[in-house]
């Protein structure tokens, strides 16, 4: 099978990180794949050096007919068997091009909740994804149900996909000494960025009550802006000397191996990758109830919870689990390993590289995800 992915984001993030294993897993059991993205970016190094073909020529916005046109014909060259475009912001425009280049099989991944308003912009999304998309894959049932709610008429055509990601974890960083922190110190990881979405704060609005022995390292890229207020917030609440904020790092996996726990306290999410790496890690993990959290931590078919949700945006609830992972840390419980030890084998059984690209390479050749062939 011969395959076009669009990818537009400017940084790797976790839709461009899992966009990148689709394509490698893809081209590894033997289809042809080509990628656009952004000339020169850091999307392109990285599949370049996969040795996956890419190009620059991708659609700008909905008023850039010229580039929608250049995308079009890019298409028309390449003769895909099929077309993966997976940016939301050019949900319209991207598959105005498939169609117009008559691909004949568009799918579209949504990697997260995204509201579709009633303007002009709602209209247009609406529109492509009644007329123009073939299947819709989501990376959780929430992201499905978000889709099916706004576009009823879409509902079969939407397939839930999860996330996947390499089994072997990552050697833990030397994060402690690097911060000059002792052996009793408690390090809770959370990875994402300084933007609202992600819910740094209310991990460190949660801090004052943990005891001056835990410590939160948060690692994730913001303007300058963006981190003073964050310092100012930790300053302010009395526990700026614990949190510790990293910035962006290639290596935030082997930072959250070193940790004790993980926390994703996001207001808002599709399907955190880094919370997989925390389960696959063998981390124990409390989360915030959005999307991807279900999949990844409730109990469910027949087992046990994987960890800890909490409702979004709920302080007390936060401080309230935080304190009984570490409580439970210091104190060896049973239940803290055992969920723990649940995420590792979920990490290992339901979230893996092979079974995403199974279920891919099903709706990409028009089959629901596990049908055969």
């Amino acid at each position: 099978m011969k395959v076009a992915i669009h990818v537009d984001g400017p940084v790797i993030r976790g839709n461009e990180r899992q966009v990148i294993r689709i394509a490698a897993g893809l081209r590894a059991r033997g289809h042809d794949v080509a990628v656009s993205c952004r000339a020169g970016g850091p999307v392109m190094a990285a599949l370049d050096a996969l040795g996956i073909r890419t190009t620059g020529i991708r659609p700008g916005g909905d008023a850039d007919p010229w580039n929608a046109l250049r995308f079009a014909a890019w298409l028309r060259r390449e003769r895909p068997d099929a077309v993966l475009l997976t940016s939301w912001n050019r949900a319209f425009v991207s598959a105005w091009s498939a169609n117009a280049a008559r691909m004949p099989r568009i799918v579209f991944r949504i990697g997260g909740i995204q509201p579709i308003g009633h303007g002009a912009r709602g209209w247009l999304e609406r529109l492509a994804l009644r007329r123009w998309y073939h299947a819709v894959i989501a990376n959780s049932r929430a992201v499905a149900e978000s889709i099916t709610r706004a576009v009823p008429e879409v509902a079969e055509q939407v397939h839930v996909v999860v996330n996947g990601m390499e089994l072997d974890p990552p050697r833990p960083a030397p994060i402690r000494r690097a911060l000059g922190l002792g052996d009793d110190a408690i390090l809770l990881a959370a990875v994402g960025g300084l933007e609202r979405r992600k819910g740094f704060d209310l991990l460190v609005d949660a801090l004052p009550a943990l005891d001056a022995r835990v410590h939160a390292v948060l690692v994730g890229d913001g303007t300058d802006a963006q981190r003073r207020a964050m310092e100012e917030r930790a300053h302010g609440r009395g526990v700026a000397e614990r949190v510790h904020l990293l910035g962006r790092r290639e290596d935030a996996a082997c930072i959250t191996a070193a940790s004790d726990a993980f926390v994703l306290p996001s207001r808002s999410e599709g399907f955190a990758v880094a919370m997989l790496e925390a389960m696959a890690a063998g981390r124990p993990v409390v989360s915030a109830d959005v999307a991807g959290a279900w999949e990844g931590l409730a109990a469910r078919d027949g087992r046990p919870a994987a960890g800890w949700i909490v409702p979004p945006e709920d302080v007390d609830a936060l401080a309230a689990a935080l304190r009984e992972v570490v409580d439970g840390i210091r104190s060896g419980a049973p239940e803290v390993r055992a969920r723990a030890a649940e995420g590792a084998w979920r990490a290992a059984n339901w979230f893996t590289i092979d079974r995403m690209i199974d279920d891919y390479e099903a709706v990409l050749a028009g089959r629901a995800p596990g049908e055969r062939p």
